[in-house]
């Protein structure tokens, strides 16, 4: 397989039959966490950075071919991992309640808000020229203070 395909793998399975098919998109599930550094999770806060960037670079690579690449970036989940990430934060002394969650966003977000927010950007014709994006389903977190 030529350079083109050297990807996650996930984007180097699908991204023969978009080219074949000259359309496509590719929604990459990222994290508030790649712009703002939680503690104790560096190596997680440099993947999803990494995960920005790459959804980017394909959004530039494949723009001219028809292929859209766009990551979702949401903020603590009610998820199992989700709350073992709480968790695991307060077992670290930091102060990452439910009721502290709350005034950062608002409360917990919950697994189908970031699912539709992926449904749009992956098959909405209304997310049409929508690439290379990250799309913060953070209920307002990223744009306080």
């Amino acid at each position: 397989m030529s350079n083109e395909y050297v990807y996650d793998e996930m984007t180097q399975a699908v991204l023969p039959q978009m080219l074949r098919k000259e359309r496509g998109s590719i929604v990459c599930t990222s994290s508030i966490s790649a712009v703002y550094a939680t503690p104790g999770e560096v190596l997680y806060d440099a993947t999803k950075g990494a995960c920005h960037m790459f959804a980017r670079a394909i959004a530039v690579e494949y723009r001219e071919r028809g292929i859209r690449c766009n990551a979702v970036a949401p903020v603590f989940i009610r998820t199992p991992h989700g709350m073992r990430e709480l968790k695991e934060l307060q077992a670290m002394g930091v102060d990452a309640t439910e009721d502290v969650i709350a005034l950062q966003q608002g409360r917990l977000c919950e697994p189908s808000e970031v699912a539709s927010a992926a449904l749009f950007l992956a098959a909405s014709d209304e997310a049409s020229f929508v690439n290379g994006t990250h799309l913060f389903v953070d209920n307002g977190f990223s744009a306080g203070p």
